[in-house]
């Protein structure tokens, strides 16, 4: 139960402390500080107005000290990226320390009473911000650990939820219909099947794969219609000034630059990559088999 409860103290922890926040808090807090001083401290300070701002002005400027200056001064980039609980807690009760050393030194001429007790006034004011802040700084860091990990885990969900969708989009059948040079007929074509296709004078060789066979089926089509056809899908691209092909469905490559051939599933002849080409090709490739 010990082990479990230090585990607990030391987990993973965003470091949170930036400017833009920094000024919030050290705006709020001092607005805290001067109603407090104000409306429920004891009649034991002389000029309280006066000594009301001057604290609240001194907590502004005690925050900012500690939350701007310490960490640029003593924290790496590395402590900020393995920053935990324990150090956001640490980190809290220095501020809370911080404020108190300047309140002490700094409202002291305001109190009565204690002059010949300035260190006794130190020790008091800091045993009070440990005893009164302590269970406070707890309790927020913990809400706020919670809140964020709901807030990231909403983030997680939402995210793989698009994914889910983009993956499922990106394996559904796409099934097109293209009209041909002839009048009476239609091209149906899946590109879920599609492995490529071949120009033969008036007529396009197109290619698709079945269980454990190859269809070859000649459409009146020309090379260049049908690749318009497919313009929207980047996965289909010409390759030769006779060939368009699915990279989805290479089976291999071979070759280089001048002489560079492509090889599809139950497939005998090769289809070849001319020099003009390559280059797209190969940008194509890559976004799929890198």
């Amino acid at each position: 139960m010990k082990s479990k409860f230090f585990k607990n103290l030391s987990i993973p922890y965003p470091y949170l402390f930036h400017t833009k926040r920094n000024l919030i808090i050290a705006s709020a807090l001092s607005i805290v500080i001067f109603l407090i001083n104000y409306y429920f401290t004891q009649n034991t300070i002389t000029d309280k107005p006066y000594a009301c701002l001057t604290a609240s002005v001194v907590t502004f400027l005690s925050i900012l000290f500690f939350t701007e200056f310490v960490p640029k001064v003593f924290f790496t980039a590395e402590i900020k990226e393995n920053w935990n609980t324990v150090r956001e807690f640490f980190f809290t009760i220095g501020i809370l320390i911080s404020i108190a050393i300047f309140q002490n030194s700094f409202l002291y001429p305001f109190k009565s009473g204690v002059k010949s007790n300035f260190f006794l006034s130190l020790i008091n004011t800091f045993s009070y911000v440990i005893l009164i802040g302590t269970i406070p700084i707890l309790i927020i860091i913990w809400i706020n650990y919670v809140i964020i990990l709901k807030e990231n885990l909403r983030s997680v969900k939402a995210y793989n939820k698009e994914l889910e969708k983009e993956l499922k989009q990106k394996d559904k059948e796409v099934v097109l219909s293209i009209k041909t040079n002839n009048v009476n007929e239609t091209l149906i074509l899946d590109l879920t099947t599609f492995l490529f296709a071949k120009s033969e004078g008036n007529y396009v060789d197109v290619y698709t794969k079945n269980l454990n066979s190859v269809d070859i089926k000649p459409y009146r089509i020309s090379i260049q219609k049908l690749l318009n056809s497919l313009s929207d899908y980047s996965f289909v691209l010409s390759t030769h000034r006779s060939y368009i092909i699915n990279i989805k469905n290479i089976r291999r490559t071979s070759g280089n630059a001048r002489n560079y051939k492509i090889s599809f599933p139950d497939v005998s002849h090769e289809v070849p990559v001319s020099r003009s080409k390559f280059k797209l090709f190969k940008e194509e490739f890559d976004k799929y088999y890198k």
